[in-house]
């Protein structure tokens, strides 16, 4: 069974988005719409939106079907109608870890190192260079290792 892919609503037609476009990138399911709408009004929870949606259903129940909802949420028409893609999230990385400030005292530009914090740790991340779950965070040493092995 193959999907028609329909037009999705730009960021500036969703600045106050209404029902009929929300149920275009939701693909006609008006249930999915209003948990949607539920779940950023509950603060991102699947539970609580839920919950608001149909009050009668205890608190478990909610928690199960709400996560299941939620799952049904297509996530990357949620992000294309918003504008969100994968140039964006590199060109924020990009910008993030090079990001600079003035100096109060000199007057000029220079690293903002708190902000590029951050930055480092995701890019470090994605190049894996740096793992947070890897004890002591860091194989930088062994990759450097397999690179000179593979070159020599």
């Amino acid at each position: 069974m193959t999907k028609t892919i329909t037009k999705i609503p730009k960021v500036k037609d969703l600045t106050k988005p209404n029902v009929k476009q929300l149920e275009k990138i939701f693909e006609g399911d008006l249930d999915l719409v209003l948990f949607y709408l539920a779940w950023l009004k509950n603060g991102l929870n699947a539970t609580k939106a839920y919950k608001e949606l149909h009050p009668n259903v205890d608190e478990h129940s909610c928690s199960v079907l709400g996560c299941r909802q939620l799952a049904k949420v297509n996530k990357e028409a949620i992000m294309r109608a918003y504008g969100l893609d994968r140039e964006l999230y590199f060109t924020q990385l990009k910008d993030g870890v090079q990001a600079d400030k003035w100096n109060d005292f000199t007057g000029e530009r220079e690293a903002d190192h708190k902000t590029r914090k951050p930055y480092h740790d995701k890019l470090g991340n994605l190049l894996d260079l740096e793992n947070p779950s890897i004890e002591g965070g860091l194989h930088f040493h062994q990759h450097i290792e397999e690179q000179r092995d593979k070159y020599q």
